[in-house]
C-alpha cells in the first residue's frame, strides 16, 4: 500500500508541477524541453492549455483517486497507463524523428521506470474479487 501511494503521489506532483510551470511560462519551458521556440501566440496558448491545464487536471484527478482506499488500485492503474503510453509514444517519436535531445531520453527512462514500478505494484497489490451488490 505504501509503495502504491508513494508512486501515485510522486506522479501527481510531477503532473501538477509540470502543468503549473507550463501555465506560468510556456515559452521558456517549451524551449528548455524541446530545444525549439514557439513561433505564434496560438502555439503558446495551446501549450499553456495542453501542458498546463491538462497536466494540472491529471495531477488533481490522480490525487482524488489516491486519497480513497476504494480507488487506490485505480490510481495506480491510471498512473501506470500514463507513464506507459507516454513511454511508448515517446519511443515512437524517437524512432521516427531519430535525434532526441537529452531531455527526451531522460523522460523516456523515467517513464519506463514508472511503468515497471506501477506494474510491479499492481502485481503485488492484494487481489480482490469484485461482486455486484
Amino acid at each position: 500500500m505504501f509503495q502504491a501511494k508513494l508512486m501515485v503521489w510522486i506522479t501527481t506532483l510531477v503532473f501538477f508541477g509540470y502543468g503549473l510551470l507550463f501555465s506560468l511560462s510556456p515559452n521558456m519551458l517549451f524551449e528548455r524541453v524541446t530545444d525549439s521556440a514557439l513561433f505564434s501566440y496560438s502555439a503558446a496558448i495551446d501549450i499553456r492549455a495542453t501542458y498546463g491545464g491538462m497536466m494540472m487536471a491529471i495531477g488533481i484527478i490522480l490525487a482524488l483517486l489516491v486519497l480513497r482506499a476504494e480507488t487506490l488500485k485505480l490510481s495506480v492503474i491510471a498512473a501506470t497507463l500514463l507513464a506507459g503510453l507516454m513511454a511508448v509514444t515517446r519511443l515512437m517519436g524517437i524512432v521516427v524523428e531519430s535525434q532526441p535531445n537529452d531531455t527526451m531520453q531522460i523522460y523516456l527512462a523515467t517513464e519506463v521506470f514508472f511503468t515497471v514500478w506501477g506494474l510491479f505494484i499492481l502485481w503485488k497489490l492484494p487481489k480482490r474479487r469484485f461482486y455486484f451488490k
